[in-house]
């Protein structure tokens, strides 16, 4: 059995390699590929129009999906395509595959488990651990177009009027609303070294500790496939890899995880010229 999973490709988005995924996409086409994971931040929404984007999304999922008949399609949200859940449950009868928060695919002896990594995210952040207000977060960003500035003001007035959610924030910042700003930011900005020290080197930790089951849905004996941090690796004695970005990392590889009878192999695409 293969499975492949790639992640935060981020379409729409100014510097996305847009016609390297539609490379991607006709060269699975001649593999025989069982599962296709589209791990999440597939399609960019949150500095986006919405209906724009959802129907760049319609174009592209039918796309892949008339490409790849043969193949059971995957969409895990995530952070800046969260709200694309609401079409799974409006549309559900009429989408050729589901919009989910994760899924778990066994391949031959190995269960992989599946998620975007946003989650990892908000358990390591020093500022923030609830899961509700990081997805209500993301989701308004997703509905929010263009005015992302505008957004996040609004969100914060909206926080402001709800002290039980600012008490129950950790380690409250000095100015919290350089803190929700922050959130905001695009992943070439947040994946900046500060970010990699502060957060995403606490995410990798997180993802290969072994009570990671503790804190997420994953099962001790799963292995772990995450995207979110545009940081490519695979970890095999600690179960766990990530599926890096499509151009959006240090090197600007476009980068996949293909996995064929459960071992895990990280691949950088190569278009043909």
């Amino acid at each position: 059995m293969t499975i492949v999973a790639v992640s935060d490709a981020h379409l729409g988005m100014k510097g996305a390699k847009e016609n390297e995924f539609t490379d991607f996409i006709e060269y699975l086409k001649d593999r025989e590929i069982e599962h296709l994971v589209l791990l999440g931040d597939i399609i960019e929404i949150w500095r986006r129009d919405f209906t724009e984007a959802v129907t760049d999304f319609s174009g592209t999922m039918t796309y892949i999906s008339r490409m790849l008949k043969g193949t059971q399609i995957h969409y895990i949200a995530g952070n800046h395509d969260y709200s694309l859940l609401h079409l799974d449950g409006a549309l559900k009868n009429y989408l050729p595959f589901n919009i989910e928060k994760q899924v778990v695919i066994r391949s031959k002896e190995q269960e992989f488990f599946f998620f975007h990594g946003y989650q990892l995210e908000v358990l390591c952040s020093p500022y923030y651990k609830s899961m509700k207000m990081y997805e209500s977060f993301c989701d308004h960003m997703c509905l929010a177009g263009d005015n992302t500035g505008i957004a996040a003001d609004k969100l914060w007035d909206i926080m402001l009027s709800k002290r039980s959610l600012l008490s129950s924030l950790k380690n409250f910042p000095k100015e919290p609303k350089s803190a929700i700003m922050s959130m905001r930011q695009p992943p070439e900005i947040r994946i900046r070294d500060y970010q990699k020290t502060k957060i995403f080197r606490p995410i990798r930790e997180l993802a290969s500790t072994d009570t990671r089951h503790l804190m997420l849905d994953v099962h001790p004996e799963q292995y772990l496939i995450y995207g979110h941090t545009h940081e490519a690796y695979v970890d095999d004695d600690k179960m766990v890899a990530n599926t890096g970005s499509w151009g959006f990392g240090d090197e600007q590889k476009l980068e996949y995880i293909e996995i064929i009878d459960d071992r895990v192999e990280l691949k950088d695409f190569q278009p043909v010229s």
